[in-house]
């Protein structure tokens, strides 16, 4: 295929990437008005992987605070200069649940897109300067926030009135060090922290691993090189009938937050040494058939979490709901754990901003505190939803609580791994071009897995032909 129109295919991708896990609504509006890992051999006790390289998923960065960001003078006179607060977002968001539940008082028109046509319509509305139709506020997923936060498009939060001591210090610090602008400006919130892990079938792993213990089963998973001899052995042990993962993209997210640097630095492209084996990983796991190779997403990913054939699925805690690990109907309802990987990530999340455009930051204002600050609307969303949700002291205290044993999960509370790798999650690497940089290393790893390049080096340098082409190095 020609450079060019793997250029086109890649740009029409990034249209439909990374809605999945950011919020699941109705048509446009109208304005509503509401008051390792060695496999044991049958006679022997397995044994466990070498870790020396372990990162302590339990080691937190520093948390952040307001003096670690430029705050520039904080309206005192913001007010609303229409009657509705128009709002951006695409079908399945679900956003006017949440303003219906705890904005009850403010009157919004919600207008949806098709999640692939969502950019392009954000796009086409901010750059015409149309006031009438541009958005107040809008919402991005995380796969693409950072390109808007970095933008004229967007205004910071301190013009909404809204001063950094309101939420710095209860949020997690990779979701407001990561909403900022070059000046290191915050100009976007998100109610929701999308850390991962590996939610992992128990039965699957007490046959293969010989333990279900989180703690102990997270040994098998706590390097890439730990990964890859499970990877190994189960395959090997079950006669090719079970696997590790359903399809080698189910760690392309977690295995790019190991990660320390950015893709692109003062313009030339960083080939970091964990980006180099992760050529060698997905070869190893596409020729090897360490994965069943269903594609995410598809039918056959979703039944790996039913039929018993798929020991682990990585990702949030919407992971297991969108697998329906919680439905007590699946087949593997109860037998169900999470414990830690070998890197720590996010994968989602739901940032608001207020567009420039912006005519209603008094209840834009409202809006960001309801449903990004305010504690207690936070905590209901735990309690409702099971969310995790972007809150230090919330998520403390229920990762603390004796009384959260989902069943689904045989009684372990899924807070406590999760609340560790929120606490230790550094996406300082993440850039405004990630998405178009990782989707143009995705294809490219995949070119090299399916022998349609012959060596890493061939698309390495297809790579950064690709990202010559975006104009991006």
């Amino acid at each position: 295929m020609k450079r060019k129109k793997t250029v086109a295919l890649l740009l029409s991708f990034i249209m439909t990437a990374g809605l999945c896990c950011a919020c699941v609504t109705a048509e446009d509006q109208e304005p509503t008005d509401t008051a390792a890992p060695s496999v044991p051999e049958a006679s022997s006790e397995p044994s466990v992987p070498e870790t020396e390289e372990t990162v302590d998923p339990t080691e937190t960065t520093e948390q952040v605070t307001a003096e670690d960001f430029t705050e520039l003078t904080v309206a005192t006179d913001v007010t609303d200069e229409d009657d509705v607060v128009v709002i951006y977002g695409w079908y399945g968001c679900d956003f006017d649940v949440l303003m219906d539940k705890y904005c009850p008082d403010i009157k919004y028109k919600l207008v949806l897109s098709e999640p692939a046509a969502y950019a392009a319509k954000l796009d086409a509305v901010l750059a015409s300067n149309d006031t009438d139709a541009a958005p107040d506020i809008f919402l991005c997923d995380a796969s693409y926030a950072k390109k808007y936060l970095a933008s004229d498009y967007t205004i910071p939060v301190n013009d909404l009135g809204i001063s950094y001591d309101e939420f710095v210090d209860t949020m997690f610090s990779y979701t407001t060090t990561w909403a900022t602008d070059s000046d290191n400006v915050i100009k976007g919130l998100t109610w929701e922290a999308c850390p991962g892990g590996v939610w992992y079938n128990t039965e699957l792993a007490q046959e293969y691993l010989g333990t279900a213990d989180p703690e102990a089963v997270g040994q098998y998973f706590a390097t890439w090189d730990a990964f890859m001899q499970t990877a190994e052995d189960v395959n090997a042990a079950s006669g090719g009938t079970v696997k590790i993962i359903a399809d080698p993209e189910d760690i392309y997210i977690p295995y790019l937050g190991s990660r320390t640097e950015q893709w692109v630095v003062d313009g030339e492209l960083t080939f970091e040494p964990v980006i180099e084996d992760y050529f060698s990983i997905a070869k190893n796991l596409y020729t090897n058939d360490l994965t069943f190779q269903t594609g995410q997403w598809t039918d056959g990913w979703y039944a790996g979490a039913e039929d018993g054939t798929v020991l682990s699925y990585w990702g949030p805690i919407e992971t297991a709901f969108i697998l329906g690990l919680n439905d007590e109907d699946n087949p593997s309802y109860g037998n169900w754990a999470l414990t830690s990987g070998p890197s720590n990530y996010y994968w989602g999340g739901t940032w608001i901003m207020a567009s420039s455009s912006c005519n209603m930051k008094a209840s834009c204002a409202e809006i960001m505190r309801s449903i990004a600050i305010d504690q207690t609307n936070l905590e209901d969303m735990v309690d409702s939803t099971g969310e995790f949700v972007n809150n230090v002291s919330v998520m403390t205290s229920k990762a603390q609580d004796p009384n959260i044993v989902p069943e689904y999960l045989g009684g372990q509370n899924p807070y406590p791994v999760l609340l560790d790798t929120a606490l230790s999650v550094d996406n300082s690497e993440i850039g405004e071009n990630d998405t178009l940089i990782n989707s143009a290393f995705d294809a490219a790893v995949k070119a090299y897995c399916e022998g349609k390049v012959s060596s890493i080096d061939d698309a390495k340098a297809d790579f950064e032909a690709t990202l010559k082409d975006f104009g991006i190095v």
